[in-house]
């Protein structure tokens, strides 16, 4: 696990990755203020019609959101893990397996494959710009 941790670590050092680093960041700040505007009952209806596992997602993954966020932005290696868990663990397995406990309209099915789509082809491209600049790539 050193190996791997001195891999991401040496690649947040590299403007390449840090620069991705960032962009992901603001990505998950965007997503914050979409559970922070669900929990204020901005999000289309009252955060208290929504089910009680929509309203404990908005909260946990307000606070993963935030977490990673700051990480990302301080460029610090445990985030970057906390990312690739978080989203697979939060998000991806739920929304798969899970699927019917998170739609409530047909529309949200498409809405679910595109964040899905979304953050795999994130997580694959991040990988291998850590991977690429962990190893001492160019740039």
């Amino acid at each position: 696990m050193d190996f791997v941790y001195d891999l991401v670590a040496a690649a947040l050092t590299k403007w390449v990755t840090a620069i991705f680093a960032w962009l992901i960041a603001l990505m998950l700040g965007s997503g914050a203020l979409v559970h922070v505007f669900n929990i204020l009952g901005k999000g289309g209806k009252p955060w208290s019609e929504f089910s009680l596992l929509m309203r404990v997602m908005d909260v946990v993954l307000l606070a993963f959101n935030l977490a990673v966020m700051i990480g990302l932005a301080l460029l610090k290696p445990w985030a970057v893990f906390l990312l690739f868990a978080g989203i697979v663990c939060l998000q991806i397995i739920p929304y798969t397996i899970f699927r019917s406990h998170f739609v409530s309209q047909p529309e949200d099915h498409r809405t679910l494959n595109g964040l899905i789509a979304t953050e795999v082809f994130m997580l694959v491209a991040f990988a291998a710009v850590l991977v690429w600049q962990g190893f001492g790539g160019g740039v």
